[in-house]
């Protein structure tokens, strides 16, 4: 079910973890995995950029000026994750919920690659809610 402009999206009640004032977040780095659970429901994927710069993963919201039930509103954010050395840069993916959970994730090889350049991660459209691991 696609997610319209006004829809009320909060992450489910069994991730209160993840509901951290407007914008939840969450990361885990366990032995076989690396992920980044991110609320981004006021952005759509057009609006986001993901890229991999030497060690760390930056995302990128911005979505120009929008009328709300208030009168106008811009949104904006940088967020920047230093990534395990053991993470398989070239396994890396990145995906959009119906719900506005963005979820990064990378599974994790016994030695490192040492990535040097810059790589965009392209986002992709979920058609159903996400469903984040609970701690």
């Amino acid at each position: 079910v696609p997610v319209r402009p006004g829809d009320s999206q909060r992450p489910p009640k069994a991730l209160p973890h993840l509901a951290c004032g407007r914008r939840g977040r969450q990361v885990r780095s366990d032995r076989d995995k690396f992920v980044i659970f991110l609320d981004v429901k006021h952005f759509s994927p057009e609006d986001l950029t993901v890229k991999v710069q030497d060690d760390f993963v930056e995302i990128h919201g911005k979505h120009n000026e929008r009328q709300d039930d208030h009168g106008y509103i811009s949104r904006e954010f940088h967020r920047r994750y230093r990534l395990p050395s053991n993470v398989d840069q070239s396994a890396l993916s990145c995906s959009l919920s119906a719900d506005g959970m963005l979820t990064f994730s990378g599974p994790k090889i016994q030695t490192g690659l040492d990535a040097t350049h810059e790589r965009a991660i392209p986002v992709a459209r979920e058609e159903k809610p996400s469903s984040a691991p609970s701690s």
